[in-house]
Formats: structure tokens, C-alpha cells, sequence
């Protein structure tokens, strides 16, 4: 029997202690599914914080950090919450994770139905899902990562037309409705490292780590991740070598 010790990315401290697990116990507190697991002395055995079993008495309840641990303590997992099997929410990350990845994987955009056949789900159940992890919906998803297929198809094709359809583009005029929206700048200019152009950028910091933002006169054209900020100027410095770069300005920044 596999036991399941993933734990989510909540904060420690949000649980750190037995009230605060105890409160999560009580309002079945869906962050704390898989932050850490809660036995019951008179039953022998172990749940999830979100149970939907009877609750049990404060008296009689101990808490442990892994499955595996409530189990050595002599405790069996539960049948209605089954603690020993992936989490829904793990689940749910797997999916929106599977989906991403067709969507990544395919010559063509996949629809919402193709897409919600290949995962098992509705249209409807997938297009929420998809949406509360991650933000935008899967067409949106999959717009954006056709960005980044002609962003990377303009830096290595031998022409723009060629970038176009190597990117999953049918149609010239479709792209190029949108095309200055996408690049920040036209096809010819992004494919000659922003020849001609003056870049504002800004570093910063969110919850992913460091971010540099980076735009010309007709819009967005960089938005990089990492770890260094450094590394992020030079990835810009390598993506346009031919633009002015202009830091430090103020209201850029803000």
C-alpha cells in the first residue's frame, strides 16, 4: 500500500501547533489536506484535517505529520477519507498538469472537449478546474504558450513566415492582427533583437522569485523568472542585443 507523505505548500506556521491543526480539524480546513494527518484513539484510525466522518472528541485525537507516521503508531487509514491515496487537490493539480501538458504537446490548439475527453472530466468541470489553479482558462493557456513558440520560432527560423506556421499559425493575417499585442514590438523588429528599440525594464520580486518586466514604446515585450536578478538582465541583454536597455527608471518601476 503506497502511503502518501506529499504535503502542500502551505506555510508551516499555519499549522505548526496542535490548537492551530485542531481549528483546521474542526472547520475541515481544505489547505490543511496533506499538511499533516490526525488520528482517533477510540476508532484506531488515522484521517485527513477535511474528514467528513463524525468528529471526534479533542480528548481522544493526536496528530502526525506523515501518514506513514500514524501508521507505525498503529493506526489504519480510514475508509471515507482514505488519507493513504493522493489528496483531491493533488488530484486536481495532476490534471490541470496533464492538461497543460497536451496543450504544450500538440501541432494544433486542442479544444476544450478534445481536452476534457483526454482528462475524463466535463468541458464544464475542466474549464473551472483549469481556471481556480491556474488563472486563465485553458484557451488562454494555450494562446499564451503560442507566444512563446513564435518567440523562440523568430529567434531560430530563417524567415518570419516560416516562424508563423512553424508556431501553429495558419493564417499571416491572423498573426499579424496581433502580432505587436504578442511581440511588444513588429515580428521584424523581435526577430532582429529589437534593432532600432529602447527597452525600459524593471526588477522586482513576487511570490515566484525574482521577475524583470521589460517593455518598448508599443508594449510588454519580456516578462523573465529565476532565482538571480542578475541572470534575468543578462537573459534580457541575450534575447535583444541589439535594443538600448533603460533601467532605473522610476516610474517603469512602479
Amino acid at each position: 500500500m503506497a502511503i502518501m507523505d506529499t504535503k502542500r505548500r502551505t506555510p508551516p506556521e499555519s499549522f505548526s501547533n496542535d490548537d492551530a491543526r485542531w481549528q483546521a480539524v474542526v472547520r475541515r480546513d481544505p489547505a490543511a489536506d496533506g499538511v499533516f494527518f490526525y488520528s482517533v484513539k477510540t476508532t484506531g484510525v488515522y484521517c485527513r484535517p477535511v474528514c467528513p466522518a463524525r468528529q471526534a472528541l479533542r480528548k481522544n485525537v493526536r496528530f502526525h505529520d506523515t501518514g506513514r507516521e500514524a501508521l507505525a503508531a498503529g493506526f489504519r487509514a480510514c475508509k471515507r477519507c482514505q488519507p493513504d491515496k493522493e489528496s483531491l487537490a493533488e488530484r486536481h493539480a495532476e490534471v490541470v498538469a496533464r492538461t497543460c501538458r497536451l496543450i504544450e504537446e500538440a501541432e494544433e490548439t486542442p479544444g476544450l472537449e478534445e481536452l476534457a475527453a483526454a482528462t475524463g472530466l466535463s468541458a464544464f468541470h475542466l474549464h473551472r478546474l483549469f481556471k481556480a489553479h491556474t488563472g486563465v482558462t485553458p484557451k488562454q493557456y494555450a494562446a499564451t504558450h503560442r507566444v512563446g513558440r513564435v518567440r523562440r520560432e523568430l529567434a531560430q527560423a530563417d524567415t518570419v513566415t516560416e516562424a508563423i506556421y512553424e508556431a501553429g499559425y495558419h493564417s499571416n493575417g491572423r498573426f499579424y492582427e496581433s502580432s505587436t499585442d504578442m511581440l511588444g514590438m513588429t515580428p521584424q523588429a523581435f526577430r532582429k533583437g529589437g534593432r532600432g528599440k529602447t527597452l525600459r525594464f524593471a526588477v522586482g520580486e513576487c511570490r515566484f522569485g525574482a521577475i524583470l518586466v521589460a517593455a518598448s514604446p508599443e508594449g510588454i515585450c519580456a516578462i523573465l523568472l529565476g532565482d538571480d536578478p542578475d541572470k534575468l538582465v543578462r537573459e534580457l541583454q541575450d534575447r535583444f542585443p541589439n535594443a538600448e536597455l533603460a533601467g532605473g527608471d522610476q516610474e517603469f518601476e512602479q
